[in-house]
């Protein structure tokens, strides 16, 4: 059974897309955790850069060129641009957020300055990475008993009722623990858990593949949990999977895929971590810290095999900005630059170059002002995710700094969802957006 699974995940791992030759390629990975609005925003990437006559600004348009999508990679999944786009465009709903690893490659001509020079041309290749594998690429350097320490102490700091019976169930675990009925329960038991963690926006969970399975689901692989060392045959069991999931899922398909990559996007939901509490905003930190260990200074011994050319530049990017008015924009970028300043220091000491940005990838409301018990305030209009019909909605003031752990009142931020709005679109025009036109200067500005 195991050699049958390891040998179906190396086949999957031999599929993976081959570099283009020829003129500059540039890799760039863009990821962000479940919900932060991934596949809306390499959605309008593509459309921006597609349709870049109308929206871009005039920066980015100093330098006159065009793009294309190219035929698919060999054997890599393609991010399904042209369905993703219909949904938003047409149907005027979000689509389905993607789950796996796909790859995107547009071609660009690049207006020359000098009329005896031939124009430029490069491409970029967009890579969809799941924020729940990134997490993953930490356990390339945890043994499995180290992993379950990490995980079991996590879950006690969370002060969680299902948690709490998790770790119960561990307690009751001796040296004659063993049985299939047994390895399957406990693991269906800790991957309900993270799943039910999810939802209630704890970030930092791992193996990511628990809760964003994949083609990976009911496979035999995924079957641990940690549990405290002994010389049982439950651990021995847990023990090896979890060592084949890392060598065989993480390191060889995951990792496979930052090969010579030299950009990176991390979209960060900084209005879910201030909706969500102290503890979720926490937790959303060390995640975001998590996802990035691969560029600490520290371990460049241990992934310069692995990367090549190494990370240049990272972009953190707040989405859902329209889900507040316009006047609270300068605040909201100040909580984005306090989610990740620590992380932005750490890299600088790593020689990576990084910023950030406030956007949303489709504007769906406007701003507008109101009268509001003798106060003019700041409201957007929009059509509502829970009832389909247009709204005015005060979101409330948003703050400069998060709230400390004792001031911390969820409930002062009364942000909503919304629709893609109602409107049509012609057969050249790009998604609505908000700073879309500053994230492609940001990213690709040298290139053009």
């Amino acid at each position: 059974m195991k050699n049958t699974i390891l040998k179906k995940l190396k086949s999957v791992g031999e599929s993976l897309p081959t570099i283009p030759t020829g003129s500059k390629h540039i890799k760039i990975a863009i990821t962000g955790l479940s919900r932060s609005g991934k596949t809306v925003f390499i959605s309008s990437l593509i459309d921006q850069l597609l349709h870049q006559n109308r929206l871009l600004s005039l920066s980015v348009q100093k330098s006159a060129f065009k793009a294309s999508i190219k035929a698919p990679l060999h054997n890599a999944q393609r991010f399904d641009y042209y369905s993703l786009i219909e949904v938003m465009k047409r149907e005027h709903k979000w689509p389905r957020g993607t789950d796996s690893i796909t790859h995107t490659v547009l071609e660009f001509e690049s207006k020359s300055r000098f009329a005896f020079m031939n124009n430029k041309t490069f491409s970029i290749e967009l890579i969809d990475y799941p924020g729940e594998w990134l997490l993953d690429l930490s356990l390339l350097e945890l043994e499995y008993e180290q992993w379950s320490v990490q995980s079991l102490q996590w879950l006690m700091s969370l002060d969680d009722e299902e948690a709490d019976t998790y770790l119960e169930s561990v307690d009751s675990l001796d040296s004659r623990s063993k049985g299939m009925e047994l390895e399957l329960m406990l693991h269906t038991q800790y991957k309900n858990l993270l799943s039910n963690l999810k939802t209630r926006h704890y970030s930092r969970i791992t193996p990511g593949r628990f809760i964003m399975p994949s083609d990976l689901a009911n496979d035999p692989i995924l079957h641990f949990a940690p549990i405290k060392k002994s010389d049982s045959a439950l651990h021995e069991v847990y023990k090896m999977r979890y060592e084949a999931y890392v060598k065989e899922v993480v390191k060889d398909i995951h990792l496979e895929h930052f090969r010579g990559f030299e950009r990176q996007v991390v979209l960060v939901d900084v209005i879910e971590a201030l909706q969500s509490g102290y503890g979720c905003y926490s937790d959303m930190r060390a995640g975001l810290s998590d996802m990035l260990k691969l560029y600490n200074h520290k371990n460049k011994n241990f992934i310069s095999q692995w990367l090549s050319p190494s990370i240049k530049n990272v972009l953190f990017v707040a989405t859902k900005a329209d889900q507040v008015s316009a006047s609270q924009h300068a605040n909201f970028s100040l909580l984005l630059e306090e989610m990740v300043g620590v992380l932005r220091h750490e890299l600088d000491i790593s020689h990576i170059k990084t910023d950030t940005q406030l956007v949303s990838a489709l504007k769906s409301t406007v701003s507008i002002e109101k009268k509001h018990e003798g106060m003019k305030l700041s409201f957007v209009r929009g059509i509502l995710s829970e009832d389909g019909k247009l709204h005015d909605l005060y979101p409330g003031e948003m703050p400069s700094h998060f709230p400390n752990k004792n001031s911390w009142d969820t409930e002062a931020y009364a942000y909503k969802g919304f629709l893609p709005p109602r409107r049509e679109y012609s057969a050249d025009e790009a998604l609505e957006h908000i700073n879309m036109d500053k994230v492609i200067e940001k990213l690709i500005g040298d290139l053009l």
